[in-house]
């Protein structure tokens, strides 16, 4: 009798080359740095939002992809749907389909999302987990210092303290014309000390010689025309005011007038970087985002912001070796030892939470001396017992953390005792 195969696979799930996960780890430094993120945020006054995964592949035509190719395929209805490989447009295209509806003069936004992309060379996927707050519609300079504020202030709360900020202003539509052409001609006539991609983007960027990293290119960069130097006067008085901002916030920045942003970006842009004994980071950059929204949504909405990159603060934070467990709030941990007590704890845990004393509980069988290792190290300030004996007799050890004296108190009677501990 031939052996039936088997419909399960015998080949072991694995993940996908350039693709990784977020797992919980003795020190979580991404809850750590998405708990820091939302409050500052919101302190700011910038709410969440999220684009969707899956995007029109229109929405990133002709834009400056800097995390690999798109990755794209056609729908059941052959529409042509992509990954996204960057977080900004879905969010800017989410606006522009709200600000129809629901006008505003501005709206704050930040986001905290995936990305994806796939490298041709070294044929896997990558990926990347970009955070970065966005303003849209009417604000002013002084906004944009704040905003500025808002990144670096995240930053110094997780931790990283040797920042730099380099800072420059591009012009807009109004003063880029002149400049657009000394470059071009100034760049002609250097054309052949440029790399090929510098070369090909004189007509159409020629802004992209000051993001190289070929050292022809920066040489000749170190020597072009300044876009400072044709900023009109209403330009020259909104980047005196956002530095101005910046001085009264007692953030240090260099002023870098080699510093440009990506194609469609222009106003106030600026980098900030990390180092450490180890090496330097790129956190992040900013800058007027108008040119990508019009891009995206076809029109133009005055946009200006930051983005950065979870997996790079991650690696930084990971060499710093900070202490990032979630000590705030922790009051009350629940240590049953058994069956019927883990029932009884089941009970006390809700009710405790309905109580709105702050409760943590470990209903695994790691014996009593683990569990108020593990309250210890959680700062709890109460440990509640729960033995067979205990669950039988309907009572309840009520142990202080730090001192190690302990009570017993019935069960009607604990939460009433546990909220005069904790003075509430």
């Amino acid at each position: 009798m031939a052996k039936r195969k088997s419909s399960v696979s015998s080949k072991r799930p694995h993940s996908l080359s350039g693709l990784g996960d977020i797992v919980p780890e003795p020190r979580n430094y991404w809850d750590y740095m998405n708990r820091k993120l939302q409050r500052l945020a919101g302190a700011f006054g910038f709410s969440r939002a999220e684009g969707a995964l899956l995007e029109d592949s229109a929405i990133y035509e002709g834009l400056e992809l800097e995390h690999g190719n798109l990755v794209s395929f056609a729908d059941q209805e052959n529409n042509r749907i992509a990954l996204r490989p960057e977080v900004l447009p879905g969010i800017m295209r989410a606006y522009a389909e709200r600000k129809t509806a629901e006008p505003e003069k501005m709206a704050k936004w930040y986001y905290a999302a995936p990305a994806f992309g796939y490298n041709e060379q070294q044929k896997k996927f990558v990926s990347t987990w970009e955070y970065g707050f966005e303003m849209f519609g009417e604000f002013s300079a002084l906004a944009e210092s704040h905003l500025i504020n808002l990144a670096w202030k995240f930053l110094r709360s997780i931790g990283l303290n040797d920042l730099s900020l380099e800072i420059n202003y591009v012009g807009d539509a109004s003063c880029r014309g002149d400049y657009d052409d000394a470059l071009k001609s100034f760049l002609q006539s250097r054309k052949y000390d440029l790399c090929n991609d510098c070369a090909a983007s004189i007509e159409t960027y020629p802004m992209q010689i000051f993001r190289c990293k070929n050292l022809g290119c920066k040489t000749v960069s170190a020597e072009a025309p300044q876009a400072i130097d044709y900023l009109d006067e209403a330009c020259h008085k909104r980047f005196t005011s956002v530095l101005e901002g910046l001085d009264e916030l007692r953030i240090v920045y260099n002023l870098n007038p080699c510093l440009f942003g990506k194609e469609g970006t222009g106003g106030t842009v600026f980098v900030i970087k990390y180092k450490d004994d180890r090496s330097e980071y790129f956190i992040g950059e900013g800058a007027g985002h108008s040119g990508i929204f019009e891009q995206v949504a076809g029109k133009s909405i005055p946009s200006f912001g930051f983005v950065g990159f979870m997996d790079v603060l991650d690696s930084a934070l990971k060499n710093l070796q900070l202490d990032v467990s979630q000590h705030n709030g922790m009051e009350v941990f629940l240590v049953p030892l058994g069956d019927l007590a883990i029932k009884k704890a089941l009970r006390l845990f809700g009710e405790l939470w309905d109580a709105e004393i702050a409760v943590h509980h470990n209903f695994g069988d790691n014996g009593v001396k683990n569990q108020l290792k593990l309250a210890e190290a959680a700062k709890a300030n109460i440990a509640l017992i729960i033995g067979q004996k205990e669950a039988m007799e309907e009572m309840v050890i009520l142990r202080d953390v730090k001192s190690g004296m302990q009570e017993v108190f019935s069960y009607d009677r604990i939460i009433e005792e546990v909220k005069k501990r904790l003075g509430k």
